[in-house]
């Protein structure tokens, strides 16, 4: 299941949205879509995981706050 991310901190980096999406299965990719010019976060990115896992982390993690910000958590 690929996940959208969005309303992320522009610190935020794969390793963070790894740490965080781990407590609810296996995380198969991260990506955070970066500015080209900072290098730092556009605010979105991708979290691949396995359907059931990626649905629990879903339900869990949207609307909830995280570096200062209240995430989008959505199916792709």
């Amino acid at each position: 299941m690929r996940i959208f991310v969005g309303n992320l901190s522009d610190l935020a980096t794969a390793d963070h949205l790894s740490t965080l999406f781990v407590k609810f299965g296996e995380v198969l990719s991260v990506y955070i879509m970066p500015d080209e010019v900072s290098g730092h976060s556009l605010g979105y990115g991708f979290v691949e995981m396995e359907n059931v896992a990626g649905a629990i982390a879903i339900s869990e993690l949207d609307s909830c706050r995280f570096m200062n910000r209240y995430m989008d958590v959505n199916e792709c």
